[in-house]
């Protein structure tokens, strides 16, 4: 289990500036983000997906001179949730999503990056919780019998206004793509006042962690606001030999006032407080 950071954290400056404040600041693993048309440091999704090979080599040169590995990659192919969602109606924008897929697995291979996180669709209001649910699974079990071919993991993310809002209908999902994994972020649960003891489900399917802090009705908070206790977190997911990472993710986006937190700072306290309980 290690301690790691996200590139997104510092989403302003260019990729190269990411990593290079990640290494000044004791890191040895980053997240990369790729979320289209959003700030400086996240690489295009689709642009990746088209060309995996100039872009691996491209951050392959950049984790090299900075002595950093990438263990996650995050796309995201639309500016909002609601574009090209993984369970979007229209089955030519899923076959979009699955061709772009298909590079961005070849670029994680070509990266060593372990697996990427994904949004798990949206509840797409013409459709049933259970017909988005099915949508959902039906794309995630084709997309990790790709990614596994190459032996890439998909991971998922529960978040508010997705399909996998709550601890529960993650859970369902993951019935519907049993080698699916998730990224857990229990600020996402905290914003909806769900308790941290329905989130603690999740934990034997986590294969990435993200860690920031927040309070009931807050997704995000400075530490001494925050109420999550992730010694106590760390702690259980060592108790079921999480081998993965667990990475400090504060953003600076006006999305549910997250733009109210010093990331930098926020950043090397959580590290603080983390760094005796796990290596970095």
């Amino acid at each position: 289990m290690r301690l790691t950071v996200s590139g997104h954290s510092f989403e302003w400056l260019p990729l190269e500036g990411t990593l290079a404040v990640a290494k000044a600041m004791g890191f040895t693993g980053v997240d990369i983000a790729g979320f289209h048309a959003r700030a400086r440091c996240s690489l295009e999704p689709d642009a990746v997906g088209a060309e995996p090979e100039k872009y691996a080599e491209h951050l392959n040169a950049l984790l090299n001179q900075y002595e950093l590995q990438a263990v996650d990659f995050f796309p995201q192919f639309g500016a909002q949730l609601t574009e090209r969602s993984l369970n979007d109606p229209d089955p030519a924008v899923r076959q979009q999503n699955t061709q772009s897929f298909r590079g961005i697995v070849r670029f994680c291979e070509l990266t060593r990056i372990p697996g990427f996180t994904i949004s798990p669709g949206i509840p797409h209001p013409d459709r049933s919780l259970e017909q988005n649910l099915d949508t959902s699974g039906d794309e995630l079990r084709r997309l990790t019998d790709m990614a596994g071919e190459r032996g890439i993991t998909v991971r998922f993310e529960p978040h508010m206004m997705s399909v996998a809002d709550t601890p529960e209908r993650a859970l369902a999902l993951i019935e519907r793509a049993p080698h699916a994994t998730v990224t857990l972020d229990y600020s996402h649960f905290l914003l909806q006042y769900i308790p941290v003891e329905r989130c603690h489900a999740l934990l034997p399917h986590t294969d990435h962690f993200h860690v920031r802090q927040a309070r009931p009705g807050r997704l995000q908070t400075r530490t001494e606001e925050g109420t999550l206790d992730f010694v106590d977190i760390a702690s259980r997911l060592k108790a079921l030999n999480y081998q993965r990472c667990l990475s400090i993710e504060y953003v600076c986006i006006p999305w549910y006032d997250c733009n109210q937190v010093d990331c930098l700072t926020e950043t090397v306290f959580t590290k603080r407080v983390l760094e005796p309980y796990v290596s970095v």
